[in-house]
């Protein structure tokens, strides 16, 4: 090994390791898969596979016939949001040791601690993006924030002719997979209408993605212009009815779901306006599966000996989700395009790398409660929480914050906890003293709350100023449990909790290895990387918080 080869590989063991410089066994198998590929499902919770099972014909049945499922697994963090469930599933660490606690959060010491987004890096700009006024128009964006490696990156530094690609649909989403390590890491960005990537990761656009960008993507975004209902009639009653109140703005609920009632005739056309819808409907998932496979035909992955790397993260799900409900019309339509994308991306991977050939992960970075409205008819216990209801407490928040009220950073954690438990929507209030002093803890609560934070990175959800996005219950270092049932009213549904709703996910293996089947045994979201790592027989750092489910 060479220098270089051996500082990467200390590295990465250090990082993960508490220091230590060597790295797990691999447990590796005679039969090494050429690619190993890790698939998300943005807000994908446990229960819809088997809800909507019978819609299926295409990648979900093929797992379920021929993949390994966990039918008790959970997101073991109480942050149940975006980034820190796909950083969790890339590194088999808990965001409060891989760091990336929140989309935004709370980082340094107490009495110091400055607002911060978990992937904004104006050194690292968006590649040919946008220019406006001489300015770039979108952000930066970089990994720079993560505290530990990932699984692209272990791949990476296993071999030194990894290939490493990362698509997303959701913005940023693919860079929470990739980490660190260089390669193609590309996601949809709504207002640059294409695939983007951050210089953190290439100089210039792969000739793929440019290729794909120009000639194929137009052919998807186009055909997103309605949004009709494919569901054949007998498997709508899978689902909830089309016309539910609740659903979206409780005006354009049911289907078929068209640009044209949105705005007027003479805007139809421009691209902005296209690329900004297609952000929002079901086909941007199929055309993200499409990517990926241009990028293993283009890269030729998995076929030149070495063990390569390829993430991909479908974001629809949860797009869908927020607006119109995991129980909609909508959801399962979108699921049963996506089941059909996902088939066809299986049929390419046994066509070019070979069947028997690759192994998949297929997972969620967390769940999601049916609409509060929703669960009330039922009779269930849900609120949503208005503006106007967190407004008054973080007036009283940021008085106890002003200067001279309380010096001490403990009096003041300890003051506005006692300030925000008075709300009768909140749970409990904890303090860096409750989260982080003392002995492991036997709540369950304050476990969760635990792994989703650090002393230097403070989440900002759920307690936060609806408009500006900024928290001074978090700047003061407190963490906030809303109770069950309850959520912030920024969409008609919402995750975000601790709650099972939102920590109940799927996970399923298939390929090499693996022995098709169920089984109850408890998993996590935490497991899923050194899982795929072990299948893959590539070497993993020391001290992850999770472990392989496989041996």
């Amino acid at each position: 090994m060479n220098a270089s080869r051996m500082a990467a590989m200390v590295l990465l063991c250090g990082l993960a390791g508490g220091g230590a410089l060597r790295c797990a066994s691999t447990g590796r198998s005679s039969e090494r898969p050429a690619l190993v590929v890790m698939v998300a499902v943005d807000q994908l919770r446990a229960d819809l596979l088997d809800r909507y099972d019978a819609a299926f014909d295409g990648g979900f049945r093929r797992l379920r016939q021929k993949g390994l499922w966990f039918t008790n697994t959970l997101v073991d963090h109480a942050i149940t949001v975006s980034h820190p469930g796909h950083a969790t599933l890339a590194t088999g660490v808990h965001p409060g040791h891989h760091g990336i606690v929140d989309a935004a959060f709370y980082a340094g010491p107490p009495g110091g601690r400055v607002f911060t987004d978990a992937v904004d890096d104006p050194a690292a700009p968006i590649v040919n993006g946008p220019i406006v006024k001489g300015k770039p128009a979108l952000p930066g964006a970089s990994p720079r924030q993560f505290l530990t490696t990932t699984l692209a990156e272990w791949v990476a530094l296993a071999s030194p002719d990894a290939r490493v690609v990362a698509v997303g649909s959701g913005r940023f989403s693919s860079l929470l997979h990739a980490g660190r390590a260089k390669g193609d890491v590309y996601w949809y960005d709504g207002d640059a209408g294409r695939y983007v990537t951050s210089s953190y990761y290439r100089a210039a656009d792969a000739d793929w993605v440019a290729r794909f960008n120009a000639e194929t993507l137009p052919g998807f975004i186009k055909a997103a212009a309605t949004w009709e209902n494919e569901v054949p009639e007998p498997l709508r009653s899978l689902a909830g009815p089309d016309a539910a109140a609740w659903e979206a703005d409780h005006q354009h609920t049911t289907f078929p779901h068209a640009l044209s009632e949105l705005v007027p005739p003479e805007r139809l056309d421009e691209p902005a306006v296209l690329a900004r819808w297609f952000s929002t409907m079901p086909g941007l998932d199929q055309s993200t599966f499409a990517l990926a496979a241009a990028g293993v035909d283009a890269l030729q992955l998995g076929r030149r000996g070495a063990t390569d790397y390829l993430g991909i993260v479908a974001s629809q799900v949860d797009d869908i989700g927020h607006w119109y409900g995991p129980s909609s019309q909508e959801q399962l339509d979108n699921l049963r395009r996506l089941d059909r994308a996902l088939g066809d991306f299986f049929d390419h991977l046994d066509a070019t790398v070979g069947a028997n050939r690759w192994v998949v992960a297929l997972s969620a970075d967390h769940g999601i409660p049916d609409i509060p409205e929703e669960r009330l008819a039922r009779g269930e216990q849900a609120r949503r929480v208005k503006a106007e209801e967190f407004t008054p407490v973080l007036a009283k928040v940021r008085a106890e914050r002003t200067p001279g009220a309380a010096t001490d950073p403990d009096t003041l954690a300890e003051r506005v906890a006692a300030l925000v438990e008075k709300a009768d929507f909140v749970a409990a209030a904890m303090t860096p003293k409750d989260l982080f002093d003392g002995p492991a803890s036997d709540d369950l609560y304050v476990t969760l709350y635990r792994h989703s934070a650090r002393p230097d990175r403070i989440p900002r959800y759920p307690f936060f100023d609806f408009e500006s996005g900024r928290s001074p219950v978090a700047e003061s270092g407190v963490s906030v449990r809303l109770a069950e049932g309850a959520m912030p009213d920024l969409d008609p549904a919402v995750h975000g909790s601790p709650y099972l709703y939102d920590r109940s996910v799927p996970l399923v293996f298939m390929g090499p290895g693996v022995e098709p089947g169920r089984s109850t045994e408890p998993a996590r979201t935490i497991d899923v990387a050194p899982t795929l790592a072990r299948l893959a027989g590539i070497p993993v750092p020391e001290g992850l918080d999770g472990r392989p489910l496989l041996r």
